[in-house]
């Protein structure tokens, strides 16, 4: 089913918000008469030009919005723009319609009292979190007491027309309709000659992908991404991270920065020197302009030789403090090798010692990295080492980090080369398939009870 019009009518409507409260808006107030004027009607069931043109605005609102977060243009005020979302707001109501048509006709608008207080909390939940939204936005700096501002951000919510009795409402309707939901796909099934034809797929899929790529396989392990197919030369390590303390690493990125500030005074300096060069070289140029180049020439290389000597000092601080960081952490270090060899579980160990978050929980603690040899993702020194272990169970030294500290690395396990088993990924097909093969008969099903349905239109009064 297409119609989202609530998600987006409620972004809208924190989007016009500022508008509103600044007496402005993009929706020009028809008289009572006109916006009273039946577009759409089912049964019972009408649908006014007022209540069109204000969705009509709020989609309006909402594709600005998108664009915008792209940094893209979006002329609300086009005609095509305009055509286009009326004819989304009109396909949406027409769903709307005969959804509540067949809730009705259904029954499953007979709601029990754990229905009503489920409607009720949810409504309550919305309308928190919507005034949470406004009282962040709007009242953050503000001196007023947490009732005052409370009191505001409600009276906010109410200038936009949105109000408890709202978010019932909503609450109701959106309750309404996964019942209906529900009903339609209850009885929807995916079959095991379709898992096995989406396995097949995925599993052909990505030994194109990953077959010359182990890389970029190791990257989307270490992420947690469903792969299908595992490529020769990838093996997962555990590591138990000794990192610097925070003053060793503070003096580290700050004699860092000044390295990246020498190098940028030379990148300058070897700029400026090419250009005075090129002045001096010229044959078009005066000989007034060449004198100048010649100074500033001069002047460039000396700024060239100060800054390479500043470079070089700041290179050094960085290689002492790293040195010293290293000094700092060696007895810590050789404190893990030691129990490591007592016969210390290695896993119970890393649980206690390791100050990397990625070994303290997820699927990286639980399985190890996924490394491989040509893999650019982690620290090189990290992939050498742990590459260069032998056999599983094999530990590393205490391995000297280009960033953090020391890693001691064990050999985990070879990921198996080839297909990954059904079994292993069968359960996630199946919910891909049942989620997807649920919304195409939910959708179908709407679509077809629109198409089915006797609506009384009149469209051209939305011309006007």
């Amino acid at each position: 089913m297409t119609f989202n019009m609530k998600k987006q009518a409620l972004l809208a409507l924190m989007l016009a918000l500022t508008l509103i409260l600044s007496g402005c808006t993009l929706i020009q107030k028809d008289a009572a008469v006109d916006a009273a004027t039946v577009i759409l009607q089912l049964g019972d069931q009408v649908v006014t030009k007022g209540e069109i043109q204000e969705e009509v605005q709020n989609q309006l609102n909402y594709m600005s919005y998108l664009y915008s977060m792209y940094g893209y243009n979006f002329d609300p005020t086009s005609a095509e723009a305009i055509a286009e979302a009326q004819q989304t707001v009109i396909n949406s109501f027409k769903q709307k319609l005969v959804s509540n048509a067949k809730i009705a006709e259904m029954g499953l608008d007979q709601l029990t009292e754990e229905d009503q207080e489920t409607i009720r909390k949810n409504a309550e939940s919305t309308y928190q979190s919507n005034l949470d939204y406004l009282l962040s936005s709007n009242y953050a700096d503000s001196e007023l007491s947490d009732e005052e501002k409370n009191e505001k951000a409600k009276a906010d919510l109410e200038a936009t027309g949105y109000t408890m009795e709202t978010a019932l409402k909503d609450a109701r309707e959106t309750f309404l309709s996964n019942k209906l939901r529900q009903e339609i796909i209850k009885d929807v099934q995916v079959t095991d000659e379709e898992i096995q034809a989406d396995y097949d797929s995925k599993v052909a899929s990505a030994k194109e992908t990953y077959e010359n790529n182990a890389s970029s396989w190791a990257t989307a392990a270490n992420n947690g991404s469903t792969l299908y197919y595992t490529p020769a030369g990838v093996r997962f390590v555990k590591q138990i991270l000794v990192k610097f303390t925070e003053d060793d690493q503070k003096k580290i990125d700050e004699a860092n920065t000044k390295v990246t500030e020498a190098n940028t005074k030379v990148t300058e300096a070897d700029g400026r020197i090419s250009d005075a060069q090129a002045i001096v070289d010229s044959e078009d140029a005066s000989e007034e302009d060449k004198t100048a180049a010649k100074a500033d020439l001069e002047a460039a290389q000396a700024d060239l030789t100060a800054a390479q000597e500043e470079l070089t000092a700041a290179q050094a601080a960085v290689q002492e403090a790293t040195d010293t960081a290293f000094a700092n952490i060696d007895a810590a270090a050789d404190e893990v090798l030691a129990e490591l060899e007592a016969g210390a579980d290695w896993n119970t160990l890393m649980a206690d010692k390791t100050q990397d978050p990625g070994m303290q929980s997820g699927i990286t603690a639980e399985r190890g990295y996924a490394v491989c040899a040509d893999m650019t993702s982690f620290d090189s020194a990290f992939v050498q080492a742990a590459m260069a272990l032998e056999k599983i169970g094999d530990v590393s030294p205490k391995t000297r980090g280009n960033s953090y500290g020391y890693y001691i690395i064990r050999y985990e396990a070879d990921a198996k080369e080839g297909a990954v088993a059904l079994d292993e990924v069968k359960e996630t097909i199946s919910s891909s398939l049942l989620t997807t093969k649920q919304n195409e008969t939910y959708n179908s099903q709407i679509q077809a009870w629109v198409d089915a349905a006797d609506f009384k239109e009149n469209l051209d009064a939305l011309k006007d």
